[in-house]
């Protein structure tokens, strides 16, 4: 590996260390209004405390069994609206996490209904919960094996409905395809290097606003 790119790969770890210990303290809205404006889309993962993976949804099917780097399965779009409501789209296939009149999940080709909206909730730990926007007492959560939670056992499997946000940016030209060469990899890595340190520096001044706003 070349000098150059084992460099990179150092400052763009630093940073990303400190971005994801900033991102957990501010929400996605919070997050979406800070972004720039550009070709890159942001795109999220979510790591699950219960399973110790991430989400991917494939198919019909959306489980807590994913693996990091399978960007196709567990790359996430998080669209957020001017009330505060979120929907969770697979950045490749445009598949929505809802739930069915069952109160369990579905995977849907259409976001759009009330069953597909969640509100996100921040825990004092800097933990991320998804509350359903359609029922109150539903929370999207899974288990120690990567399956679907019963929200009715969120007061005792509390941990089993916390997650972890990841995010990064990418050409959206990525986001239509699997496979990747080195050159792509070396593209993106510039451009998540330059990204990831003014992320972190726009997200900083706005916690420290906030906090020289309180004081």
């Amino acid at each position: 590996m070349p000098m150059r790119y084992v460099r990179q790969s150092k400052y763009f770890d630093y940073f990303y260390c400190l971005l994801l210990n900033l991102v957990r303290l501010l929400t996605i809205t919070q997050m979406a209004s800070l972004m720039p404006i550009g070709e890159a889309i942001t795109v999220w993962q979510l790591y699950s405390r219960c399973s110790s993976a991430f989400v991917q949804i494939f198919l019909k099917h959306a489980n807590a069994k994913g693996q990091q780097f399978n960007h196709c399965l567990t790359d996430l779009l998080m669209h957020a609206d001017n009330e505060g409501h979120i929907r969770i789209e697979n950045a490749l296939t445009g598949k929505f996490i809802c739930f069915n009149k069952r109160q369990r999940l579905a995977i849907r080709s259409d976001g759009m209904d009330d069953k597909c909206l969640f509100r996100e909730q921040l825990t004092s730990s800097g933990y991320t919960m998804f509350q359903s926007a359609w029922k109150q007492n539903l929370f999207l959560g899974f288990n120690r094996k990567g399956k679907f939670q019963d929200p009715s056992q969120i007061n005792t499997k509390r941990r089993c409905f916390l997650f972890i946000k990841l995010l990064r940016e990418v050409k959206s030209t990525r986001l239509t395809s699997c496979s990747k060469s080195e050159k792509d990899d070396q593209t993106e890595l510039d451009l998540e290097s330059k990204r990831q340190r003014y992320l972190y520096d726009v997200v900083r001044e706005s916690l420290l606003n906030r906090i020289r706003a309180t004081a």
